[in-house]
């Protein structure tokens, strides 16, 4: 009989030790000034269907700096991984309710069989991480996380940006924390750009370029620019 499991893709315990070999590595290879904290999530399970990575920025660190240093560690662990197999490629995700369609999204750019699924959950400070995560998630975690950055216990205890100040860093994550431009439809990549460049500069009045940018590193090096922005605006 047909099940659910059967719909959704799944990931090996001996492919998530790569990944957890490869961001150790990627870690050691980087001059992380911005990151204070990274803990995956261990499974006791032959197979799941992603890994759980979790982030957080050190005492002293503004957020549009940490998200930066955050998509360049990906991008590293990435160019390591393909040391161990060339078809290998991270597909990341940081909200629970749109990861079947990010995955399924990048699948179809290059293929099912190499990626590494990523759940990638960033907070900002431990008061965000109680108020957004599910009920008795730091609980249930406790367990199972396996620390490979940082302490848990040293992460910036109370938010220093209001909501309004933390939002559009958190737009901006939903799209590109994390080589997500290197593995969806390349149409999709550019409107999607274009769509949220107009909405943080309507919403936000993020001074944005209004020429269109059609190449992928013009569009990942005009996030760049917008995380600086939004640190020069909220970091005085």
């Amino acid at each position: 009989m047909e099940t659910i499991y059967e719909y959704r893709q799944v990931i090996e315990n001996k492919t998530r030790e790569v990944f957890i070999n490869c961001l150790k590595e990627a870690i050691k290879k980087l001059d992380l000034k911005n990151i204070g904290y990274i803990g995956v999530i261990g499974s006791k399970k032959i197979v799941s269907h992603d890994i759980d990575v979790i982030i957080f920025p050190n005492n002293q660190a503004k957020m549009g700096a940490t998200i930066i240093e955050i998509s360049n560690l990906y991008k590293e662990v990435e160019s390591i991984l393909k040391k161990h197999h060339e078809r290998f490629y991270l597909s990341v995700c940081p909200k629970k309710a749109m990861q079947e369609i990010v995955y399924y999204l990048s699948a179809l750019e290059e293929g099912g069989a190499g990626m590494v699924p990523i759940h990638s959950l960033f907070y900002p400070d431990y008061k965000s991480f109680k108020k957004y995560s599910p009920k008795n998630f730091e609980k249930h975690i406790k367990d199972k996380m396996i620390n490979i950055y940082g302490k848990f216990t040293k992460i910036r205890p109370d938010k220093e940006l209001t909501f309004h100040q933390q939002e559009p860093y958190f737009f901006v994550i939903d799209f590109e924390m994390n080589a997500r431009t290197k593995t969806f439809p390349r149409h999709l990549i550019r409107a999607s750009a274009e769509s949220l460049f107009e909405y943080l500069k309507e919403k936000y009045n993020i001074p944005i370029k209004d020429k269109k940018l059609h190449t992928i590193s013009e569009i990942e090096k005009e996030f760049e620019n917008i995380l600086n922005r939004l640190d020069a605006i909220n970091y005085r």
